[in-house]
Formats: C-alpha cells, sequence, structure tokens
C-alpha cells in the first residue's frame, strides 16, 4: 500500500506532540459489555463498497447498536441510507494539501459519540479516514495492514490477494463479538 511522503511527515509531525492516552477496555465475549457503538469508515472504491455492503448491512443495521458511517460524498452513491444509521460524508473540496480534512468542527461532531470501536474498511490507503483513525481516541480500532497501520489501529488485518475479501470481513464481525 503507497503512503504519500507528505502524508507521511504529517502523521510524524502530529504523533510527536499527541498525548498517549490509556483506554478502557472493552471485551468482546459473554461476561464483557461489549461494542454498542461502532464508527465505520466506509470504501470510496465501487467494488470494496459492494462488498462492505455486505458487512454493515445498513438496510437492516444491528439492533441496540449507535452505528455512523463515514466516507466521501463521491461514495454515497454505493450505499443505500438508513433512518436507523447514521451517514457523515466529506467532499473533495474538505481536504487540505495533505488529504485530510480541514472542515472545522469535523473531528468534534464525530467525538460528540463516544464509540466503543472504529472499523476502517478502506483495504487501500486513504488519507482522509487515516487521519480521523490516527485523531480519534476509541479503544478497538480495526483496519488493514499497512506501513503506518501501527499507528492508527488497535488490530489490524492481512490484505491478501488470494483469499476473499468477505474473510476479513467474517473477522471483523467475530472480532467486534457480533451476530450477525
Amino acid at each position: 500500500m503507497e503512503i504519500p511522503i507528505p502524508f507521511r511527515l504529517l502523521l510524524y509531525w502530529k504523533n510527536i506532540f499527541k498525548k498517549h492516552r490509556k483506554y478502557t477496555q472493552v471485551k468482546i465475549s459473554k461476561d464483557g459489555r461489549g461494542v454498542s457503538s461502532i464508527l465505520f469508515f466506509l470504501p470510496e472504491k465501487k467494488e470494496d463498497a459492494k462488498i462492505a455492503h455486505y458487512l454493515i448491512k445498513t438496510d437492516n443495521p444491528l439492533p441496540n447498536h449507535t452505528i455512523c458511517f463515514i466516507c466521501n460524498e463521491k461514495s454515497m452513491p454505493y450505499y443505500p441510507n438508513t433512518i436507523d444509521a447514521k451517514f457523515i460524508s466529506y467532499s473533495d473540496d474538505d481536504l487540505s494539501y495533505f488529504g485530510v480534512i480541514k472542515r472545522k468542527g469535523f473531528l468534534e461532531q464525530i467525538k460528540l459519540m463516544k464509540y466503543d470501536a472504529l472499523v476502517d474498511l478502506n483495504t487501500s490507503f486513504c488519507s482522509p479516514t487515516s487521519m480521523l483513525a490516527f485523531e480519534l481516541d476509541i479503544p478497538l480500532k480495526i483496519g488493514f495492514d499497512s506501513n503506518i497501520a501501527n499507528k492508527l489501529y488497535t488490530v489490524t488485518l492481512g490484505r491478501n490477494e488470494n483469499k476473499f475479501l468477505e474473510n476479513s470481513f467474517q473477522m471483523i464481525e467475530r472480532l467486534l463479538g457480533l451476530d450477525l
């Protein structure tokens, strides 16, 4: 996965000044409280969006869960809208030189709801969602492996071209403790 040098420099700079906080544990078991709120970063590619729709089930959202989806407004047509889940989109005009979201209040809007888990479904590098994953204080962050994944996610999944992407999504379901 190719990560642009300007983005790497920005991430390095932000990492120097980021306060590393200790997260509360989220236990994914019968005795743990599990996840009740999930923030999904949806893929921008149409091919990945078709497969991501299998996991997110916007037409039949998870009962007793607070779900929010974030994606580029160009990819919104790939995902049907539902009244039980919140969609937040950004446009290319909202992006800075580094490819990160510069709109004031965007991060605060997301932080208002305390999410238990973040799931980045982008299988290739996406600057806006990568920086959001870095900035948000969420105890469980799941994403696909890259050169900088250890700075962004608490759990990384390998993306093997020979395996179906559905296998990775099933692994995400198990990690979140979801019965789908």
